[in-house]
């Protein structure tokens, strides 16, 4: 009987091996890193998003708040309004290509902090290279907001919050220059500081409102000594 039980899992994992070889496992397609030299000795890079093509639906805990219609937004609420939101997306390099997931949480900034209306954190997820954690005030009030019909709809699909342009600087600080801060990260990251800068480009409105555009997230960052 011992014998007939070994000799199974023996065979089991030869042909398990022999199947393995004749018909491989499909692969991921991997991207080269598309990453810039500074004359400083840092390396620049630049990742993208576009709404709302690229924003990934949250898992949601029973008797959740309210939501973005489409579902993929997360909010916290209390009586005077939004406090925090959480949105998930995937990630693209310079090329348009999908190479991981950028998660972006955003909360209300300290009344003390004129002219600020939120920080907000990034933490990319790059599969087999690591990740990276961001994080910056910024320069407008990033927060979803109710519209007219009470619902809560992200901040890109409110007219005022483009009133300066479609184009939209989101940074300010608290790095030097205003840019945002790289806090290192994990695996290909690991030890590695910086900054950043996060821009918003709004390229359609469609006739319900919603928006079509662009986040671009520009990194540079260098190993600490």
């Amino acid at each position: 009987m011992a014998r007939l039980f070994y000799g199974s899992v023996f065979g089991g994992v030869l042909l398990s091996v022999l199947a393995a070889g004749v018909f491989p496992l499909p692969e991921s397609t991997r991207y080269r890193s598309v990453i810039a030299v500074v004359p400083d000795g840092g390396r620049e890079e630049t990742f993208i998003i576009e709404w709302p093509g690229d924003r990934v639906q949250p898992l949601r805990a029973a008797g959740a708040g309210p939501v973005h219609p489409a579902g993929q937004l997360s909010v916290l609420q209390d009586v005077t309004g939004v406090t925090a939101a959480a949105e998930l997306f995937r990630l693209r390099d310079v090329a348009g290509n999908v190479v991981g997931l950028a998660s972006r949480t955003a909360t209300a900034a300290d009344p003390a902090e004129a002219g600020r209306g939120s920080h907000s954190e990034w933490m990319l997820l790059l599969p087999s290279r690591g990740s990276l954690f961001l994080s910056q005030a910024d320069a407008h009030d990033t927060l979803p907001r109710p519209d007219a019909a009470g619902r809560i709809v992200p901040v890109v699909d409110m007219p005022a919050f483009w009133a300066g342009g479609e184009r939209q600087r989101i940074t300010a600080g608290p790095a030097d220059g205003g840019t945002g801060r790289v806090g290192g990260g994990t695996a290909e990251f690991a030890g590695l500081q910086g900054s950043y800068d996060e821009t918003w480009e709004r390229r359609e409105v469609a006739a319900n409102g919603t928006s079509r555009g662009r986040i671009t997230l520009r990194t540079w960052v260098q190993a600490v000594p």
